[in-house]
This record gives C-alpha cells, structure tokens and sequence, in this order.
C-alpha cells in the first residue's frame, strides 16, 4: 500500500493553526485517500490537555503548552465523516511550541499501543510544526519504519 503524505497546502493550514494556539501546543488529523492527494483534509481538533490535566493531574502532569490530548468528540467526528465520505484518517499532527520539528519520547509514546511495539496508526504520517514566538518556523514528517521499528524522519 503507498503511504500518503501531506501537500504544501496541508502544511500551510497545520502551520496556521499552530499559530493561533500559540503557546498552546495545537494537534489535529488529515483525511484522505491514499494516492488521491487532491482529497486532503487537515481537520483541526481541540487540545484538551489543560482539561485532562484540571481532572487528573497525577495523569497529566504537562500543561498545554508541552503536551496535547486529542479531544475524543472531534476525533469521534473526524472518523464519521470521513466513513461517510470514502476518506481515511492518513495523518496527525501537533505543535512544539518555543521548541524544533523533532519526534520526542513523549511522541513516541504517544502513538504507539499502551504497552505495545508498534504504533496504533503505523500507516499514518505525523507532522510536527515547530512555533517559535508564535510563528511557525519549520516542520518534519514522520512515518512508521517496519524493519527498523521506529519513526523516521521524512524531511
């Protein structure tokens, strides 16, 4: 299966979001289909990490502005539109905030199975934004490496 990837103007949008949560870390997914670029989606969904964290701080001891929880409704609306419409989700992506384009520990974890080896989406890009003093500067793609078991970065 050929992996899909984000266009110029997914970028764009995911930067432009990035901005307007600045200081917030921002995430968000992509609909699609894989080999009909044209039909790219960036959806963005609400960081609600602030709010997880207000409920259970022992479970969510980073605030928003170094962390992000994908608000379930907005995912829960991603995917049934995107049933509706023949579409797939084919990537995330999030800000660091005052940091660079890099895939963390907290990433990693992030998008693999609890407990697990392999990622929950593991055909799925992840786009990490870059924002440094509320503009984006920069950006990486990351994508599930089979043989090596780790994320790549695709430039």
């Amino acid at each position: 299966m050929k992996r899909a990837f984000p266009r110029p103007e997914d970028i764009e949008a995911m930067a432009a979001h990035a901005e307007r949560d600045y200081p917030h870390e921002c995430c968000g997914v992509v609909l699609g289909k894989r080999g009909e670029p044209s039909r790219n989606e960036v959806r963005p969904c609400r960081n609600i990490q602030e709010e997880m964290r207000r409920r259970d701080p022992g479970s969510f001891q980073r605030g928003a502005d170094a962390g992000y929880f994908m608000d379930p409704k907005d995912l829960r609306d991603a995917f049934l539109d995107a049933a509706k419409r023949g579409l797939a989700l084919i990537g995330f992506y999030h800000s660091h905030p005052e940091h660079g384009a890099y895939w963390s520990q907290e990433d990693h974890r992030a998008a693999m199975w609890a407990g697990a080896d392999e990622p929950s989406y593991p055909d799925a890009f992840n786009v990490v934004i870059s924002v440094i003093d509320g503009k984006a500067k920069g950006h990486a793609v990351f994508t599930w490496d089979e043989k090596a078991r780790r994320f790549m970065d695709n430039g």
